[in-house]
């Protein structure tokens, strides 16, 4: 006896959406034994099932379950789809004759022309002592303010905080509460693969953590956005969604440190305020502290993000018209 496989063009069905969407391609086989005399009273949809999974000729021109549907060098987004349901019927006008049914599932990267990239944005603070409060703007800038040039400060600070206004009694500090941004960003990554659909695909994205942005990124100033995390966890049996997380704030990550008194330890108290109708001695010698010194070039492809993500973080897809 010998079987006969016909692939059935006509009831194939695809679907595919934006990432990252579960792409489903189902194709049916008609698997039919042409040899006239062949009894078939002993076979059942089992006995079909045994032969695709032994995969011997003809059978093997249908992908069993657990296969992918072609090889990478033939085509990337095909070979991504794995087999995950055989469905085997009997054909219901036919003698020795079935249907099989083949559905093939994946979360498919990089075949959508609409990237899939999540981005949210959650407000939050962070509460600093303030010593003295601020004034917009860089050292150096015109008018001058009291920030460091975007946040850089090195060990030990070499200057006072300046063009500020004095908020403590006695170096007693009072609390403020920074405004800040955290920003989840969350896109799909083939495993083994990671460079699948992307162009200059970052290799070590955790060497980023806790350095902060050298250039403009997520419209933010150089200096304000701090890389936080780096999450990687799987969607699917061949993808995973990198999650990158990063923290934008208003004072570039800067805390304020009061000098003391190097004779005895005391808190430097060398000038007044008037304060409630009374004259009040205050610290007027404060530093800045910058805990994350190393800043990045977060812009530049390759290095947090591949360049299709940063294209899509600077105009976001698809184009408004």
């Amino acid at each position: 006896m010998a079987w006969e496989i016909q692939r059935l063009h006509a009831n194939q069905s695809f679907s595919i959406g934006v990432e990252p969407a579960e792409s489903v391609l189902r194709t049916q086989f008609m698997v039919l034994q042409n040899t006239l005399n062949h009894d078939g009273s002993g076979e059942d949809g089992w006995t079909i099932w045994k032969l695709i999974k032994a995969q011997a000729a003809p059978f093997d021109q249908i992908e069993s379950i657990g296969m992918r549907l072609a090889a990478i060098a033939v085509d990337t987004g095909l070979a991504q789809l794995i087999v995950t349901d055989i469905d085997v019927a009997a054909h219901p006008n036919k003698n020795n004759c079935y249907i099989v049914t083949q559905t093939a599932k994946a979360t498919i990267v990089g075949e959508s022309p609409y990237r899939g990239l999540k981005i949210s944005v959650q407000s939050s603070t962070r509460n600093v002592a303030q010593y003295i409060r601020p004034k917009a703007g860089f050292t150096g800038g015109s008018p001058a303010g009291s920030f460091p040039t975007n946040g850089n400060v090195t060990w030990p600070p070499g200057t006072l905080i300046s063009n500020g206004l004095v908020t403590n009694v006695m170096g007693n500090p009072i609390q403020y509460a920074v405004r800040q941004r955290i920003i989840r960003l969350e896109y799909l990554v083939h495993d083994p693969l990671e460079t699948l659909g992307y162009t200059n695909f970052p290799t070590n994205p955790l060497s980023f953590l806790n350095k902060r942005n050298s250039d403009t990124f997520l419209g933010s100033d150089p200096g304000r956005v701090l890389m936080q995390s780096y999450e990687s966890r799987y969607v699917s049996d061949q993808v995973k969604m990198d999650v990158l997380t990063f923290v934008d704030d208003e004072w570039f990550h800067l805390e304020q440190m009061v000098l003391r008194n190097p004779v005895d330890g005391s808190i430097w108290n060398d000038a007044s305020q008037s304060l409630g109708g009374s004259t009040v001695k205050v610290c007027g010698r404060v530093v800045w502290f910058q805990p994350y010194e190393s800043t990045a070039a977060f812009a530049t492809p390759g290095n947090v993000l591949p360049t299709e993500l940063l294209d899509i973080t600077a105009s976001p897809a698809p184009a408004w018209v």
